[in-house]
């Protein structure tokens, strides 16, 4: 009998047993995601904040003065492109049991809590821990901020493998010297990039300067490769590594003088990615400033902004840009948006930029004789004298009738003159309210706002064309920021999201679809953007202002709208007059390369069966 109740005994405090380690997971999964919730915590934020630049802004003081926001700038690199002794480094000197432990160290988080209690809150967090912490929880001194970080190191183990876990902590530490992650940071301190290996590169990798990057993780500010401490504790990893030092020796490491040598290119005063950031930071500091107010507060932005697309864009600045400054062309604007998102992924110019916009208007008459009048790509038109004087083209002759289609691929001036007299301000200024585009055409004349002679925004303009570009899927570009946070609490204040125009509008899409092919026409042979084409499907407009003060070029394809312009601040000063086709190289090289190798993307714009069929029967 006792026997018995002995084994009935035991099986039930098996089964209680059981029922409170079940009931405890249970609780546990309810408490990670309760946690994850309150951060907002989903696999494409997580993706989306790991591979954005980051930007520190406190209001309302860099709204006034945004040169003095701190920033983050990154470049992202995959797992496969960082070499083993990078890989094992950041292990050895971060976390040794990365691929073992289930998201938590239970010895090192017991550490963790305990150092909260004596003011020193690094604690031994493990590397899914760190980054819980950077893209979500911040930096705030709370105990509650390591069980945070733990529900979340937990939810990120469940849902990515260890080898994307570990590449997206290559992309998110603060490396020093405004930069994020072990590519901007290896570019920045040795000029040498991991995404570039197996090509030539002025610096070979070593694993004294992966030594040196990983124990930048610990202590960025004052422990980076050009502060001598980085130094001794460089060598102290190699060895824990087993690697004999060869250029971090015993002695040389006591050398104050090692890190301008060791780490020579974050010494130089010019390439460094911070000094490319600086249209992209004050263009962040006013969106958020407008939208956000002069309420004191600190903000953690992330931006679309691509450091690796800016540089693409100063490269092609540096390249083809020169002889045009020399003939007196001194002001510059450009600004490369993603039709994926309606995000700036690059940009020189002021916040407020405005442009004399030229024949970059013409499409947006063209469109409303499309959608309102019911014009084609072969619907004639005039070309030949109009008005006193005379208006006249760049060419100084006249083609006589001409089909709309040509009109707009030799951007002809007297066809859309005719056009807008005939039509009127409101036929073009409607079509841009239909879009949802602030952008409005001015003037005193039909000539005037025909042929874009007054001033606008860049951004209304290169948003009318992103609009265009995307057949009205993208209708509030563009944008720099896409969320901001409060630092203290991580909670999103602010987020920038595309939106599309709001209903199904079948002769606008129907306009669009047109427009993208008359305008690709602008890019082959006879067009005034000839030799833009760097594939087959690429549209663009040019323009170019009264007596060629500013030149313009705008070109689209399925992934990116590019706008370059090029101005005179004095006119009188011109030595040379240029049109816009003088933009053509330095556009088609910027392409090139922001593009894909195999990129085969297509214009135009498939309308909806039955929207179409919906409005006939309307009609």
């Amino acid at each position: 009998m006792r026997e018995r109740a002995s084994r009935r005994l035991g099986a039930a405090l098996v089964a209680f047993a059981v029922l409170l380690m079940a009931s405890g997971l249970a609780l546990a999964y309810a408490w990670v995601n309760w946690t994850v919730g309150r951060y907002g915590v989903t696999e494409a934020t997580t993706l989306e904040r790991a591979h954005a630049n980051k930007l520190v802004i406190h209001l309302p003081d860099h709204g006034a003065e945004p040169w003095n926001a701190p920033m983050e700038e990154m470049m992202y690199v995959a797992y496969g492109d960082v070499p083993p002794v990078m890989r094992e480094a950041i292990l050895t000197s971060e976390d040794a049991w990365f691929f073992y432990h289930p998201g938590f160290n239970p010895i090192a988080l017991g550490k963790a809590l305990i150092s909260q209690f004596g003011g020193d809150g690094r604690g031994g967090s493990t590397i899914t821990q760190q980054l819980a912490k950077q893209l979500y929880v911040g930096s705030r001194h709370a105990m509650t901020r390591k069980f945070d970080e733990l529900a979340i190191a937990l939810w990120l183990e469940w849902h990515f493998d260890k080898k994307t876990l570990l590449e997206l902590y290559f992309n998110t530490p603060f490396m020093g010297h405004g930069t994020k992650g072990i590519e901007a940071a290896a570019r920045h301190y040795f000029g040498y990039s991991f995404k570039k290996a197996g090509r030539w590169q002025p610096v070979a990798f070593t694993p004294e300067m992966a030594a040196s990057l990983a124990v930048t993780i610990k202590n960025p500010t004052g422990g980076n490769p050009t502060e001598p401490l980085n130094m001794a504790r460089a060598r102290r990893l190699l060895l824990a590594m087993g690697i004999e030092p060869k250029v971090l020796s015993e002695k040389a490491v006591r050398d104050p003088g090692l890190p301008r040598r060791f780490a020579a290119a974050a010494f130089e005063e010019s390439g460094r990615l911070s000094d490319q950031f600086s249209s992209a930071r004050n263009l962040a500091a006013f969106e958020v400033s407008a939208r956000l107010g002069a309420e004191p507060r600190t903000l953690d932005v992330v931006t679309y902004y691509s450091s690796e697309i800016q540089l693409y864009l100063e490269k092609a600045i540096a390249t083809y840009y020169p002889r045009i400054e020399a003939a007196g062309y001194d002001r510059l604007t450009a600004v490369v948006v993603d039709n994926a998102n309606g995000g700036i992924r690059a940009i020189v110019a002021p916040p407020n930029a405005r442009i004399y916009p030229g024949s970059t208007v013409k499409p947006f008459a063209a469109l409303c004789a499309i959608v309102d009048h019911g014009w084609t790509e072969g619907t004639k038109m005039l070309d030949t004298p109009v008005g006193v004087p005379p208006v006249r083209n760049f060419d100084r002759h006249y083609l006589g009738s001409i089909a709309l289609e040509t009109a707009l691929m030799r951007s002809r001036n007297p066809p859309f003159v005719r056009l807008v007299g005939s039509f009127g301000a409101d036929c073009p200024n409607g079509i841009l309210a239909r879009m949802n585009s602030p952008l409005r055409l001015s003037g005193p004349t039909a000539r005037s706002l025909a042929l874009g002679a007054e001033p606008v925004s860049l951004k209304d303009l290169l948003g009318a064309y992103v609009t265009i570009a995307t057949c009205g899927r993208v209708a509030n570009a563009p944008m720099m920021v896409e969320e901001a946070r409060d630092a203290l609490t991580q909670k999103v204040v602010m987020r920038q999201t595309a939106k599309g125009l709001p209903a199904a509008d079948a002769r606008l899409t129907n306009g669009f679809d047109m427009l993208h092919a008359m305008l690709a026409k602008v890019t082959g042979p006879g067009g005034t953007a000839n030799g833009s084409r760097f594939v087959r499907e690429v549209a663009a407009k040019t323009g170019t202002s009264d007596n060629n003060r500013q030149i313009t070029l705008i070109t689209f394809t399925g992934a990116y709208t590019v706008l370059v312009s090029a101005g005179a601040s004095d006119p009188a000063k011109l030595k040379r007059r240029y049109s816009s086709s003088a933009l053509v190289p330095l556009v088609k090289n910027l392409n090139s390369n922001i593009h894909p190798e195999d990129y085969r993307g297509a214009l135009g714009c498939p309308v909806s069966t039955e929207v179409a069929h919906a409005e006939r029967d309307e009609n």
